[in-house]
């Protein structure tokens, strides 16, 4: 009987820790691979002292810029102590153009605080004033694009793509660079987040052509969605404000993290924050989250020789 009892508890005592659940033994660290300031970096900072809250240690947040803090994140130990901040879908589009020392689905993606819809516009000084004008257009249309390859930038060439129009890419530093470009009539298109566009919008200085969306966005509900001119397949490639774990995580850890993810979103501090940065709320923190990178990744494989040749 005594034997018998041994073996029970032997059996349940996996069972009995994974319910427990994973928790941190030592501080987090958090790697920004963007800019401090940024949006990632933001987000980060907001979130940090409530996961900090919830896992009982410190998190902190480290900017270490492009490639380099990507590859931190990949090559850090998968034991629940290092996250990071990243935009996948950028990511993948930079390594069908460049090669990169990481590979960013083997990640272990956790999930998004948004994905962002990105406003497509025209600058009232460029020679495109209309979707239906860019249709089988012959001369180059000017795209502006930074950081290599941006997602807007990617946006543009699968437009290209579908409407039958060459694009031409002009280069600049960032967002900021991007609409002084487009109020000046630099590029022909631009894509952003509309809120950096409202007062341009206001103004006339740039018309918006298209929510890089599937539903028409509630900030800008006159302007077409992608399902309005029968592009919603192309949703998938926008901005991701996501976060992830080295390669390999293992589920109990990978569980409790994304547990407490979920937990930062319904804080009242996080509220705050989202609604004073005039964020989208749609995060989502779940195990299968990868699914949805991969569709975006089949996109753009099935466009690589549109991205290549665009850039």
């Amino acid at each position: 009987m005594l034997r018998r009892l041994f073996v029970l508890l032997a059996a349940l005592a996996p069972w009995s820790a994974q319910a427990q659940g994973w928790q941190p033994t030592r501080p987090i660290e958090i790697v920004v691979p963007f800019t401090a300031g940024s949006l990632a970096d933001r987000n980060m900072r907001a979130a940090a002292p409530l996961l900090s809250r919830d896992l009982g240690v410190p998190v902190a947040v480290q900017n270490v810029p492009g490639a380099t803090g990507y590859n931190r994140i990949f090559r850090a130990a998968p034991d629940g102590h290092t996250l990071g901040a990243g935009d996948p879908v950028a990511q993948m589009g930079l390594a069908l153009v460049q090669p990169q020392p990481f590979d960013v689905l083997r990640l272990t993606w956790l999930g998004h605080w948004s994905s962002g819809v990105q406003t497509l516009v025209a600058s009232s000084r460029g020679r495109v004033q209309s979707l239906e004008q860019l249709r089988g257009l012959r001369q180059p249309v000017r795209c502006g694009t930074f950081g290599g390859i941006s997602t807007g930038a990617m946006q543009c060439a699968l437009l290209g793509r579908a409407l039958g129009f060459n694009v031409a890419f002009v280069s600049v530093q960032g967002p900021p660079e991007l609409v002084l470009a487009a109020v000046r009539g630099d590029v022909d298109l631009a894509s952003l987040g509309p809120t950096l566009w409202t007062d341009h919008i206001a103004a006339g200085a740039v018309r918006p052509l298209l929510s890089w969306d599937a539903r028409r966005d509630d900030r800008l509900p006159e302007v077409p969605s992608l399902s309005d001119v029968n592009l919603q397949s192309f949703s998938d490639v926008t901005v991701i404000r996501g976060v992830a774990a080295p390669p390999e995580l293992p589920a109990a850890i990978r569980d409790r993290l994304i547990a407490a993810l979920n937990n930062v979103t319904r804080q009242p501090e996080w509220e705050a924050f989202v609604a004073q940065a005039r964020l989208e709320r749609d995060w989502v923190f779940s195990a299968d989250y990868p699914q949805t990178l991969q569709r975006a990744q089949q996109l753009l494989n099935d466009n690589a020789a549109v991205l290549r040749s665009a850039f």
